[in-house]
């Protein structure tokens, strides 16, 4: 996401010792509008802090190499762009007429397949699921991981399936560069070094279980 982008390109510039570039955040609405006050207060603290600019109800029109014009008329001069619009699903579902969630990813049911088409299964980003809609966010798509491969294997072999349980409400932490991030999980919500710590903590231990598997 673009707190994430703009906090670790500010903390790589840091990191080499050159001339401190100018980061922009462009936002058509609210900044981080999908979260709640609570983070994206303490998300928009850290990164105004280190003078990145945050610039709500600015809704870009176009982007070249050299300049971002926004809908209002106004243009600003970049050099390097990263486009941070946020997770979509391929369109290719909708224009093949399968049914489609609102946000138009394949629409499953509780073992993950077409509610039309029971041989087609989906997981992550690119479906939603009926039951009820998901955050995309991977730990979703690890969590579908295993139910997708025994369905796929059950389905071939005519066996029962497995249904999907979204789980308990996934950790959230944000890294925001510079050995600090904000973390969310249920009711609790904090910034700083702890929070980015336990972000690493948890990767580290992930990127390890998979690294060991290919070995």
């Amino acid at each position: 996401m673009s707190a994430e982008i703009a906090g670790n390109v500010w903390q790589l510039a840091k990191n080499n010792g050159v001339h401190m570039p100018v980061i922009r955040i462009f936002c058509a609405t609210r900044f981080m509008g999908r979260f709640s006050s609570a983070i994206s207060r303490r998300v928009k603290t850290v990164l105004e802090k280190r003078k990145v600019d945050i610039l709500e109800n600015s809704r870009v029109q176009k982007v070249t190499d050299t300049e971002i014009a926004l809908v209002s008329g106004e243009t600003y001069d970049t050099d390097f762009t990263f486009m941070a619009a946020g997770v979509k699903p391929s369109p290719i579902f909708a224009e093949s007429g399968l049914p489609v969630g609102p946000d138009k990813g394949l629409l499953v049911n509780q073992y993950l397949q077409s509610v039309a088409y029971p041989q087609i299964f989906g997981g992550g980003d690119c479906i939603y699921f009926q039951n009820q809609p998901l955050d995309k966010v991977g730990v979703y798509a690890v969590r579908q991981n295993p139910v997708l491969l025994h369905n796929l294997m059950a389905a071939m072999e005519e066996k029962a399936l497995m249904p999907f349980d979204p789980g308990p409400q996934y950790l959230l932490v944000f890294n925001l560069g510079g050995g600090k991030g904000v973390l969310k999980k249920k009711n609790i919500v904090f910034g700083g070094r702890l929070a980015f710590t336990i972000k690493h903590y948890i990767d580290t231990k992930f990127m390890k279980k998979f690294q060991a598997i290919e070995k």
